[in-house]
């Protein structure tokens, strides 16, 4: 029976009304980027990276950044992702880079949101094995749970906007996202799709931004062992035929995204890279950095895993709507969660169809109401309006914009800079910094200067933070005592390295309300002649 105008006239408004409130979602993960972010720390260190890769050359290079990492060749393994950083600041300045942070954040809402739409849209069954779809709301086929997919997307894109910034990662999450939905679609659609195909290019692309373009085969994995299974267990003799073509596809699509995920130049380094981070990383071990933590820790964190738990619960109710190998993908994401913060996208790219599949008997009406319509569009312009004329003027500069939220805020030590290169004469050439600070100050100094440490934690040796962040005041006291160094640029409040300096003789000449200068005590001229050339602590940093 054909549709009837006033069903086509229902689902028209339903899906403008899920439009206006995926569209809502979406603005809200970009505007982050230019309300409340500033620069993420790491992206200034990425930004030199990239420079001294245009100037050595594509592969593993000897860090001239840090005075105290170890001078061996290391893996920048974000290398493409890297230069696409610089070339977007060279382009346009910082001002480029927040309007690239703020595309990505809202390409990525998207994303999810049509793997959702495609997960529990309904499509002409092609086999046993296609799983079961939310029931039809308006009457035809094709037309998705729109209220379900809308709600997923929301509570999913929630959980991952703590951990999107302007990074290589980013970037990285917006192509698995791409890759998840292509996935969803062929999966919906019997696995009969051409487009699946694209996830090993993409794969291969990935490998080149972040170490997450593992995820790519993994999933296919979990999806081939789940075929398996309803090859071996479910399939009667008629349908194993179809049951064999689908391990077969399954098997294919995972070998090439493997392949995919070794077409990087930087492939032993990248490899070694992922175990020291899961194995042999005493900052992620000690947890430290807040994103290797477990993603509950903190307010903002129980809200998510009150989420998480909830939507855990309602997939669970409905587990029967999915097919062994999407339950094998979720038990990993899940597993991944439980381990650290920032594995809190990858599970949200996983499960969000899931979730959406779980709630898909939600009535789409509320989005077809006039008012819920107008309302949405109202709310849809206003942040719109907000976010633009809150997008840093031309005349704004970098310093001025990444502490626009004052002292309290999370911010960098742009005044504190400037005192060191009017006031002080570098001698050593070496500048001690704090963890969050020395991308900055890098980034900032770094034609003057090299730093202590910055957040890439694989160049520095265990015993180096076993030294500094993860020991004792008396043992901290005693390493911070060894530094030459011109001056040292601290947080006002809550810094590591203060006391020990101070201890050591260290005086402070400079402060504000959000950084501190301390220039190191006058060596007597018998402490000039016993000093050896080039400090006392190589040995350590080795």
């Amino acid at each position: 029976m054909s549709d009837t105008p006033a069903t086509t006239s229902c689902c028209r408004r339903k899906a403008i009304g899920f439009v206006l409130l995926v569209g809502l979602v979406a603005v809200v993960a970009g505007g982050k980027a230019i309300l409340f972010d500033t620069m993420d720390p790491d992206c200034f260190w990425h930004l030199r990276v990239a420079e001294q890769l245009l100037q050595d050359g594509i592969g593993p290079i000897v860090d001239r950044l840090s005075f105290a990492s170890m001078q061996q060749p290391w893996t920048p393994y974000s290398w493409l992702a890297e230069l696409g950083m610089k070339s977007i600041w060279d382009a346009g300045g910082y001002r480029l880079a927040v309007a690239t942070q703020a595309t990505v954040q809202f390409s990525f809402v998207l994303a999810i949101a049509a793997a959702c739409r495609m997960a529990t849209a309904a499509l002409p069954p092609r086999a046993r094995f296609l799983p079961p779809v939310a029931r039809l709301h308006c009457g035809r086929p094709g037309t998705p749970s729109f209220l379900a997919c809308a709600l997923a997307t929301a509570t999913m894109a929630f959980i991952s906007l703590p951990y999107l910034s302007f990074r290589p990662v980013t970037a990285a999450l917006l192509l698995l996202a791409i890759a998840m939905a292509l996935i969803v679609r062929d999966r919906a659609a019997g696995e009969r799709t051409r487009a699946v195909w694209l996830c090993a290019p993409i794969a291969a692309i990935v490998v080149n931004l972040h170490l997450y373009a593992v995820f790519i085969p993994m999933w296919f994995g979990a999806l081939l062992a789940g075929a398996l299974w309803e090859r071996l267990v479910v399939a009667d003799h008629a349908e194993r035929p179809e049951a064999e073509r689908r391990v077969s596809r399954c098997f294919m699509l995972g070998m090439l995204s493997g392949v995919g995920c070794c077409m990087t130049p930087m492939l032993p380094g990248l490899i070694a890279a992922g175990l020291h981070y899961t194995s042999a990383d005493p900052m992620v071990a000690g947890g430290y950095i807040a994103e290797m933590r477990p993603f509950f820790h903190g307010t903002f964190g129980q809200v998510g895993a009150a989420i998480v738990f909830i939507a855990l619960i309602a997939i669970l109710v409905r587990l029967k709507h999915l097919r062994p190998g999407e339950r094998l993908m979720l038990a990993m994401a899940v597993l991944l969660l439980t381990q650290w913060g920032r594995f809190a996208t990858v599970f949200a790219i996983s499960a969000a169809p899931m979730i959406a599949v779980a709630i898909g008997g939600l009535p789409d009406r509320t989005l077809a109401r006039l008012p819920v319509r107008l309302a949405m569009a109202i709310v849809l312009v206003m942040a719109a309006v907000r976010i633009g004329s809150d997008f840093p003027k031309s005349d704004t500069p970098l310093q001025a914009w990444i502490n626009r939220h004052g002292p309290d805020a999370p911010g960098y030590p742009a005044e504190a800079a400037r005192y060191v290169q009017t006031n002080v004469t570098p001698n050593s050439r070496r500048l001690i910094s704090e963890f969050s600070w020395g991308g900055y100050l890098e980034w900032e100094m770094g034609s003057s200067y090299r730093v202590f440490l910055d957040g890439r934690t694989q160049l520095f040796t265990p015993a180096f933070w076993n030294a500094t962040y993860l020991a004792g005041r008396m043992e901290r006291e005693a390493f911070l005592k060894q530094i030459e160094a011109d001056a040292a640029i601290l947080p006002a409040s809550s810094s590591m390295f203060r006391h020990a300096l101070i201890k050591s003789g260290w005086r402070s000449v400079w402060k504000d309300e959000r950084s501190e200068v301390l220039l190191p005590p006058e060596p007597t001229i018998t402490q000039k002649e016993a000093r050896p050339a080039g400090g006392m602590i190589g040995g350590l940093f080795e």
